[in-house]
């Protein structure tokens, strides 16, 4: 983009100081005039339009984004290269009306194509809701660097005398398949799998964090969403490709694109949180923000273990198999199955002002559940997150890990469930209920009344941590309140979502709210908060009561329902999201526990 903008900036000042203001001498005005056709010929054929032609691709087909300016600024372009090859074809002859017309349209254009230009190349981001709210964000003229470029972004480390890895050294995930399918089969569809290039919030929000904090800020987002991609030196993380195309990655079962791409292409590197991510990473420090250590390098491979195709392959597999004693010593560690492991990614902290956004694991560490001494209450991330739900109890998932392999009572399920229910979902149901189960177990409820005060109780029984936790500035978790009196009319009603979808702003909500040095929410722009406005989220084991006022003079008895309620983005968050993914479904509400009472 750059050399793209540079190009038409030196077309502009040979154009302009053309203009009578300046009063060049003939010598270097004639001069000059060559070179402005000749060179504006030469570079917009050979520089600019090659350029444009792959940033709209880019932009409008590919990764279907709009913008105003562009769409301007490709206009006033197009005005500007058919006023001034009629001025150099037929000329400006002074008895032409069209010649007239298009030295002034070629004159002023440039000044209207300079402006359009400035503001496209600096705005951040122009997102449009449907038709009940237009949005605009815009992003500081230029963008908020670092503080300094010895910040650091990710702090993965990889071994030692290892500056960088080679795609071929990330082992494909469905390489694993062959031997582990039913494990590939859970992984395929979690929200591990699908951190980056195929789940649509993110994308949106690693775009924006580079647009309003310089490019090189994604690698703070990268670091845990897509570490193949940061340990090869790549700058972003890309959309999904097949061949030419972006194909919707949303309902797509079994990551089944991967599979395909994998056949095809089995040294293109593999985006988001694959196996050998979480299986070949040898340390990991509770500090958040990527603090983790790989090594792919020095593991043990079995003969033949790096060839992709043809009897090579065939034959690492049977030499694997004959003695996997040292695979199963390489990709699976003692520390694998302790809580500190999952805290390298799940306390976060901005970079800049090191102030905390994420304290998942911090969270559990202050539990009762973390009681090592007495296993009868330990439980750890694992305990919950990595095993099977059946009628709300954590029953384990007995089978075999391996193809062949021995008979296990209890294996460590892969679908990661937690709060994100509603992406899995669009992808596989038996994830979406694994999900929602666990959220089921989360909270209980309890209310009374006293005159015409009701008191609601909300007590956090089976999350070892916050309620909610992780993003917890995007998670909606509230209570929605009716009260009816004896005659069946509703009397009271509290936490409803309006026409637009959204929570109205009575409502109870249990969340975090970042703010901005001026005491403003920062919405989508959670990188600038530094002001924590608000934070009653409910930890573990915790309970909360609160307050609602009810009409005096009730006819009673009273039918009071109250549900809590979880949403896991608000519905402005998905509007915005749904610019970029229109095919993107908005996300349900689940009602986590319901309590119905007459008083």
């Amino acid at each position: 983009m750059r050399s793209a903008v540079l190009n038409i900036i030196l077309i502009f000042i040979s154009g302009v100081l053309q203009m009578e203001l300046f009063s060049l001498p003939w010598t270097y005005f004639r001069l000059l005039e060559f070179l402005h056709i000749i060179g504006a010929i030469v570079l917009i054929l050979f520089f600019i339009v090659p350029f444009l032609w792959r940033h709209i691709k880019e932009s409008l087909f590919i990764a279907k984004q709009k913008s105003r300016s562009g769409m301007f600024l490709g206009i006033t372009f197009l005005m500007l290269i058919i006023s001034g090859g009629y001025l150099f074809l037929v000329g400006n002859r002074g008895g032409d009306m069209y010649g007239v017309i298009a030295y002034y349209l070629h004159l002023y254009g440039s000044f209207v194509l300079l402006f359009f230009l400035f503001v496209h190349i600096t705005k951040a981001l122009l997102f449009q809701f449907g038709s009940f709210v237009a949005m605009g964000i815009l992003v500081i003229l230029t963008p908020l660097k670092l503080q300094s470029e010895n910040v650091h972004l990710s702090n993965i480390e990889l071994e030692e005398g290892i500056e960088r890895y080679h795609n071929s050294e990330w082992t494909n995930s469905v390489r694993c398949k062959v031997c582990h399918p039913k494990i590939f089969a859970q992984w395929a569809d979690s929200n591990h799998r699908h951190l980056a290039d195929s789940n649509p919030y993110y994308m949106v929000m690693e775009n924006l964090a580079g647009m309003d904090k310089g490019e090189r800020f994604r690698e703070w987002c990268m670091g845990c969403h897509n570490p193949s991609a940061v340990t090869t030196k790549q700058t972003k993380t890309t959309h999904f490709m097949r061949e030419n195309i972006m194909p919707d990655p949303l309902f797509v079962q079994g990551s089944a694109h991967l599979i395909v791409e994998y056949k095809k292409h089995p040294k293109r590197l593999e985006q988001g949180v694959s196996c050998i991510a979480c299986h070949r990473m040898s340390k990991s420090k509770t500090m958040g923000n990527s603090a983790y250590t790989l090594d792919l390098k020095s593991r043990k491979k079995y003969l033949f273990e790096g060839a992709y195709s043809g009897w090579k392959v065939w034959m690492s597999q049977k030499l694997i198999n004959a003695n996997p004693k040292v695979h199963k010593e390489e990709y699976l560690k003692p520390s694998y199955a302790k809580s500190s492991y999952c805290a390298s990614c799940h306390n976060e902290f901005l970079p800049h002002s090191k102030k905390v956004v994420v304290s998942t694991y911090d969270e559990w560490r202050d539990s009762v559940y973390n009681d090592p001494k007495n296993p009868q209450k330990h439980k750890s991330c694992q305990d919950c997150h990595m095993s099977y739900i059946k009628d709300g109890k954590f029953v384990g998932k007995s089978g075999r890990s391996t193809e062949g392999g021995r008979y296990k009572e209890q294996i460590k399920t892969h679908y990661f469930s937690g709060a994100n229910h509603f992406l899995v979902g669009l992808k596989n149901k038996e994830h979406e209920a694994q999900s929602i189960a666990l959220l089921k177990t989360a909270a209980k409820l309890d209310a009374k009344i006293v005159g015409n005060k009701l008191l609601v109780g909300v007590r956090n029984v089976g999350a070892g941590h916050h309620l909610p936790t992780g993003a917890a500035d995007f998670r909606e978790l509230w209570l929605h309140v009716t009260v009816h009196d004896a005659d069946g009319k509703k009397v009271f009603e509290s936490g409803y979502l309006d026409e637009h979808g959204n929570i109205e702003p009575n409502a109870r909500v249990y969340q975090k709210v970042f703010g901005n040095k001026d005491g403003k929410p920062v919405g989508l722009f959670f990188w600038r908060y530094e002001k924590l406005l608000k934070d009653n989220r409910i930890p573990a084991k915790k309970r909360v009561e609160e307050l609602f006022f009810l009409p005096t003079d009730l006819k009673r008895p009273l039918d009071v329902t109250v549900k809590l309620n979880f949403r896991i983005y608000p519905q402005w968050v998905t509007d915005i999201v749904k610019a970029a993914y229109p095919s993107l479904p908005d996300p349900p509400v689940i009602t986590i526990s319901e309590l119905r009472s007459i008083f």
